[in-house]
C-alpha cells in the first residue's frame, strides 16, 4: 500500500482536469466533489464543477449517463438525496475509479473530498504529510 497525504491534488483525466485540491478524510465514508446545477434529464445527468481555488475549472460542464442516486449522511448529520457518479482519478501515477457524490462544498476548504469507501486496501493515510502523490504524467 501507498502512502497518501491529507491534502493532495487529483487529476480527472476523462474530464480534463489537472491538479484539483483533495482533502484526504478517513472519517468520511464516501468521496465527494463540488458542484452546481445539477440538472438529470432523459437518462442524462448534467453538473458544473467548481473550485474556489482557481478559476480554471468553474463553470465546467460535466454530462455523463453512468449515475445513480442514494441517500447520503452529509457532515452536519443530516440525511440527503445526492447524485453518484463515477470517474477516473490519477494518484502516483496510476488510474483509479472513483464513484463522488455531488454536493454542495462551497463552505469547505477543499472542492475535492476523498473517502475511506476509495482509500480503503490502497493507500495509508500519513496526516502530517501533504502532496504524495505527485500526479506523473
Amino acid at each position: 500500500m501507498k502512502t497518501i497525504g491529507r491534502v493532495e491534488t487529483a487529476t480527472f483525466p476523462v474530464w480534463n482536469i489537472e491538479d484539483l485540491p483533495v482533502k484526504v478524510d478517513t472519517g468520511a465514508y464516501t468521496s465527494s466533489i463540488h458542484c452546481k446545477h445539477i440538472v438529470e434529464k432523459d437518462g442524462q445527468l448534467a453538473f458544473k464543477l467548481l473550485c474556489p481555488k482557481t478559476e480554471k475549472y468553474n463553470n465546467q460542464l460535466i454530462t455523463t449517463t453512468n449515475y445513480k442516486i442514494k441517500k447520503v449522511r452529509s457532515s452536519n448529520g443530516k440525511i440527503q438525496k445526492r447524485y453518484l457518479v463515477k470517474t477516473s482519478v490519477l494518484f502516483f501515477g496510476k488510474r483509479y475509479r472513483v464513484e463522488f457524490s455531488l454536493a454542495n462544498r462551497s463552505k469547505m476548504s477543499y472542492p475535492v473530498l476523498i473517502g475511506r469507501k476509495f482509500l480503503t486496501k490502497k493507500f495509508v493515510v500519513d496526516v502530517s504529510k501533504k502532496n504524495l502523490a505527485d500526479n506523473i504524467k
